[in-house]
C-alpha cells in the first residue's frame, strides 16, 4: 500500500522495520535516524538479506542537494587459508564489513548537520528488543530458506540460523530469538559503532576470523573506512538524475539512461516492444562495459566525466540498432540487499541500502557475536590480473546503486532495489515510468519489468519478461533477436524495489514493492 503525508514517510521491505522507523520520526528524529532504526531492525528480522556484517550506502538529500556516503569494506592484507576467494563459506568472507562505519558517518551527519538529538540507544532499541525477546520468521525468509536449502544444509552456521531443534527449516511465523546478536547490539548501543572496528567487539571479531580462516585480522577492521562523495549525475529530461560513484555500478545505470535521453521514450507505447527493446539494448551495452571496467577507483583509471559526457551518451545511443538485438553472452551477477528510505517533516530524505552481497552472505557467523558475515569477496573477478581482481586492501566492484531524481519543477523521486544485475534494469523501468510517463509511484512500482541475464536461481542468460507484458510484445522482441523467457507477474526475481516521491506542494508518497511484503507509513 502507498503511504501519503505532508510530513514524514518511510518505506522498507518489512513492516516491523517500517514501524520502528516511523516511531523515530514521531519522536522528532531525522530521516537518517528513521532509516538507521529501520535498518537495525532489518539486521535482526531480515537476516537472509542484510546484517551488521555487511556493507551500506547512504543517499542523502535536502531537496536541493544530494550527497552520498559509502560504507564499503575492503579485502584483507592476506588471502584466506584456502589461498583464493570463493562464492560461499570462509573463503568468501574475505572482505571487511563497512556498514557500521557508514552508520557512524550517517549518525554524525544527522547530529551535526540535521540537528538530531537521538542517541545510539534510541536508534537501536527496537532491534535489540527483537533480537532479545524474539520475532516471527517472515514469509520472505521462509521463501529464501526453501530456495537455498542445500546451501543451508552445507553450512553449519546457516543450519543454526534457519532450522529448528529438529533440523527442519523454520516455518513462516516461527518464533526465534537471537541472544548473541542482542548482546552485540546492546554493546554497540553503549560503545558506539567505532567499537566494531577498534574496540572490544573488534577483538572478538578478530578471534572469530582466526577460527574461520578467512584471512582477516583486527588491523583490517581498523583500516576500514566510510567516506563522503559527490554523487555522479546526468541531465535527464527536465531534471538531474543522481547515482553513486565507483566502485558501485551507478555509473552504468546513469550511462544507460543517458543514452535513452536521445530517445523520446514518452512517445513510445508504454510497455510496448520498442520500449523494452531500447531499455534492454541500452543496459546490455553498459553491463558489458561494467564487467570489463568497474573496480576500486583507488587503483583504477575510470574517467567518469568522459564516460558520462554528452558525446559518449550520443555514441552509446548510436550503437543501438532499433530492430536487432545484440547477442548476450555475459555472465550475470545475481545478488541481494535491501533498499529503504525515509523523508522527515523538514523534507529531508535518506535512502539506505544494506547488503550481505548474496542472500545469506558467506553463510558464516563470526565467533559468538551473532553476526553473519558478507561474501562480498565473491564480487572480485577470479583473475587477479583483472582490473577487479583481488588485491590486499582493495574494494571489489559493487552492485549497490540507488538513485535520486530532482526535477526542475521541484518534484523529487528516490528509488532503488535489490538484485545484482537487475538493479540498473529495474531502476531504468522506474525512472522512465516516473519521469517519461509521469506515473505515480504505485503504478511505477507495478509496471511490468524485464531481467536480462541470470535470475537468482537459474543459470539462463535469457531476457526474462513478467507475464503482465502482452504476448505480442514478447513475439515482437523475439523477432528482433531477443531470447525470451517468461516469469510470473510481479515476480520477486526482478527485485524488491521501493520509491518515495515529493511534490512541489510538500505532499510526500512512499511505497515498497508489491512483489514482496514490504510496507510504507506516513505521519
Amino acid at each position: 500500500m502507498k503511504a501519503q503525508s505532508n510530513a514524514g514517510v518511510i518505506c522498507t521491505p518489512d513492516a516491523r522495520a517500517t514501524e520502528a522507523g516511523m516511531d523515530i520520526l514521531d519522536a522528532g528524529g531525522t530521516a537518517i535516524d528513521a532509516a538507521m532504526a529501520a535498518g537495525a531492525v532489518l539486521s535482526v528480522v531480515y537476516p537472509h538479506m542484510t546484517g551488521l556484517g555487511g556493507d551500506a550506502l547512504w543517499l542523502l538529500s535536502d531537496g536541493a542537494r544530494v550527497d552520498t556516503l559509502l560504507g564499503l569494506g575492503q579485502a584483507g592484507r592476506r588471502l584466506p587459508v584456502a589461498g583464493t576467494v570463493d562464492m560461499r563459506g570462509p573463503a568468501s568472507a574475505a572482505t571487511t564489513a563497512g556498514a557500521l562505519r557508514g552508520w557512524g558517518m550517517a549518525h554524525d551527519w544527522s547530529t551535526h548537520r540535521w540537528g538530531s538529538t537521538l542517541t545510539w540507544p534510541d536508534l537501536l532499541e527496537q532491534a535489540i528488543a527483537f533480537a532479545r525477546d524474539g520475532y516471527g520468521v517472515s514469509a520472505n525468509q521462509s521463501f529464501w530458506q526453501q530456495q537455498r536449502e542445500d546451501l543451508i544444509r552445507d553450512l553449519p552456521d546457516l543450519t543454526v540460523l534457519c532450522c529448528d531443534t529438529d533440523g527442519e527449516l523454520l516455518a513462516e511465523g516461527a518464533r526465534v530469538t537471537r541472544p548473541e546478536l542482542a548482546r552485540t547490539l546492546e554493546h554497540l548501543a553503549r560503545a558506539g559503532m567505532a567499537d566494531f572496528y577498534e574496540g572490544e567487539l573488534a577483538t572478538a571479531l578478530a578471534e572469530g576470523f582466526a577460527k574461520l580462516g578467512n584471512g582477516l585480522t583486527r588491523d583490517d577492521l581498523v583500516s576500514t573506512r566510510a567516506w563522503h562523495s559527490e554523487p555522479l549525475s546526468i541531465r535527464y529530461r527536465n531534471g538531474i538524475l543522481y547515482n553513486f560513484p565507483p566502485p558501485t555500478q551507478g555509473l552504468y545505470t546513469l550511462s544507460a539512461l543517458h543514452a535513452l535521453s536521445f530517445v523520446d521514450v514518452g512517445a513510445l507505447q508504454n510497455g510496448g516492444p520498442d520500449y523494452f527493446h531500447y531499455l534492454v539494448e541500452a543496459i546490455k551495452a553498459q553491463l558489458k562495459q561494467r564487467n570489463r571496467q568497474l573496480c576500486d577507483p583507488a587503483g583504477g583509471t575510470l574517467d567518469t566525466r568522459r564516460l558520462l559526457s554528452h558525446g559518449r551518451a550520443a555514441a552509446n545511443y548510436a550503437s543501438i540498432d532499433a530492430e536487432i538485438a545484440v547477442p548476450w553472452q555475459e555472465q550475470g551477477r545475481p545478488a541481494d540487499t535491501v533498499w529503504l528510505a525515509a523523508t522527515d517533516g523538514q523534507g529531508r530524505t535518506a535512502c539506505l541500502m544494506q547488503s550481505l552481497f548474496h542472500d545469506f552472505g558467506s553463510g558464516c557467523m563470526v565467533g559468538d557475536t551473532g553476526i553473519l558475515w558478507l561474501n562480498r569477496a565473491a564480487g572480485f573477478h577470479p583473475d587477479f590480473a583483472h582490473a577487479n581482481g583481488w588485491a590486499p586492501g582493495k574494494r571489489p566492484a559493487h552492485t549497490l546503486n540507488p538513485s535520486a531524481y530532482l526535477a526542475d519543477d521541484g518534484r523529487q523521486f528516490y528509488f532503488g532495489t535489490q538484485g545484482g544485475d537487475g538493479q540498473p534494469q529495474t531502476q531504468m523501468v522506474l525512472a522512465t515510468q516516473l519521469v517519461d510517463y509521469q506515473q505515480p509511484i504505485d503504478q511505477a512500482l507495478r509496471a511490468p519489468r524485464f531481467l536480462q541475464g541470470r535470475s537468482f536461481f537459474g543459470s539462463s542468460e535469457s531476457l526474462k519478461l513478467e507475464q503482465t507484458i502482452k504476448p505480442a510484445v514478447g513475439d515482437a522482441l523475439t523477432r528482433r533477436g531477443h531470447d525470451i523467457e517468461w516469469i510470473p507477474e510481479l515476480s520477486p526475481f526482478t527485485g524488491l524495489a521501493g520509491a518515495i516521491s515529493i511534490q512541489p506542494d510538500g505532499r510526500r508518497e512512499a511505497m515498497h514493492d508489491p512483489r514482496g511484503e514490504g510496507s510504507a507509513l506516513g505521519k
